[in-house]
């Protein structure tokens, strides 16, 4: 046996008796900056070892168990890490590139700017896994404020995390944090990323069919060319996102949608919530269909927007006074088969009540409408599908 592997058994020895003694015999592994490329570690117990800037380099590493393990910049280019168990790890600036993680266990790790590219994560679990950028939320709040500003910060760019062409098919990355990440051409296919954040991240090319996003925050994400087909986005955020012709919405599921974001910068983290929902009333959903309908409404009006365009604005009032009396009409044509003309307007005026309160621009766009006294807003009042009513008792109810 080479005196390599006595020291490397040695060391194994001492750190599992430290760790059954909770550090009161033994001693804890810490093998920082040691060379350990190719080494056969399979089924070793590292828990809380220290092997920060090692090289583990094509290094066997398949289930074993590095939970809690300390892995800043350690080199892990082509290793194979299949089952190992990796919760809580510390791979910030990790070189990853190339290696095989399927069926990993990666909770709550830190894989903060860590490269990833061309990794093999199909099947791993990354719950609530932070692959953001190595900074404190408050920071990069503070940072995602200043860009929502008009403000370049390019630092933030730089260090992101890296998983180009990384295979992540069917992983686990519910409520994981991958702000501002690079996940272009990668495949995601039947991703769980429910509740996930993905600030400014590029999907670009990436392939996403089959892929559960309810209640992800898809703010600002760019998805040229991406495959969404078959994807579930019910109740995600999908404000400033970048979409082209060619990304794809074949059969996805979605009951419902928000269009803005509500961000606040506080000591220890990022609140985040959502606002701008649709369908407006928080009662109904989506038919099939409808949520492809209204990103391709909605890309039209973000792009005519910034001509600040007067006939946009009514056409997208238009647009939302329509659904809200089709959605009026109906949940209310069986139940109030009998209302009167007064009982109808009664129901449009709460709605109307509710809808401006929670969109301060739909008021807006009405109050201009009405100030200006159009036709087209007189004519569509008056007939409608819901109830018949006057520009004049329109704006009283404002």
């Amino acid at each position: 046996m080479s005196i390599f592997k006595m020291s490397l058994k040695e060391s194994l020895t001492k750190h599992k008796l430290w760790l059954d003694s909770h550090g009161e015999n033994g001693q804890r592994l810490s093998a920082a900056g040691t060379n350990f490329e190719k080494a056969d570690l399979s089924q070793a117990n590292l828990i809380k070892a220290n092997l920060s800037g090692a090289n583990l380099s094509e290094a066997n590493l398949s289930s074993a168990n590095l939970r809690e393990a300390t892995l800043f910049g350690a080199n892990l280019s082509g290793a194979n890490l299949n089952n190992a168990n990796l919760s809580e790890a510390l791979l910030s600036g990790a070189d990853l590139q190339g290696a095989t993680l399927q069926k990993a266990l990666l909770t709550e790790a830190l894989l903060c700017e860590a490269n990833l590219i061309n990794v093999d994560l199909s099947h791993a679990d990354l719950h609530k896994a932070n692959l953001s950028l190595g900074i404190p939320e408050f920071v990069k709040a503070k940072n995602i404020q200043s860009l929502l500003l008009g403000n370049s910060i390019p630092s933030l760019f730089v260090n992101q995390t890296n998983l180009n062409g990384a295979n992540l098919t069917e992983a686990n990355l519910s409520e994981a944090n991958l702000d501002f990440a690079n996940l272009t051409e990668a495949n995601l296919t039947g991703v769980n990323l429910s509740k996930a954040k993905l600030f400014a991240v590029d999907l670009s090319q990436a392939n996403l069919s089959n892929a559960n996003l309810n209640g992800a925050d898809l703010f600002r994400v760019k998805a040229l060319d991406t495959n969404f087909s078959s994807a579930d986005f019910t109740d995600a955020c999908i404000e400033e996102w970048l979409i082209n012709r060619d990304t794809r919405f074949d059969e996805v599921s979605c009951d419902s949608i928000y269009l803005k974001h509500i961000l606040r910068s506080l000591p220890d983290y990022i609140l985040r919530r959502y606002s701008d929902r649709r369908p407006f009333n928080p009662q109904t959903k989506f038919a099939q269909g409808d949520f492809v309908k209204l990103i391709s409404k909605d890309k039209t009006i973000t792009e005519l927007e910034e001509c600040g365009s007067d006939i946009l604005q009514q056409y997208l009032l238009f647009e939302e006074l329509h659904q809200m009396f089709e959605q009026l009409s109906d949940q209310y044509s069986h139940r109030y088969v009998d209302a009167s003309e007064s009982d109808r307007q009664t129901l449009l005026k709460l709605e109307l009540t509710y809808q401006t309160k929670i969109n301060p621009a739909f008021r807006e766009r009405l109050l201009e409408a009405i100030v200006s006294q159009t036709r087209e807003l007189s004519k569509f009042l008056k007939n409608n599908t819901f109830v018949s009513i006057s520009q004049e008792l329109l704006q009283s109810w404002l």
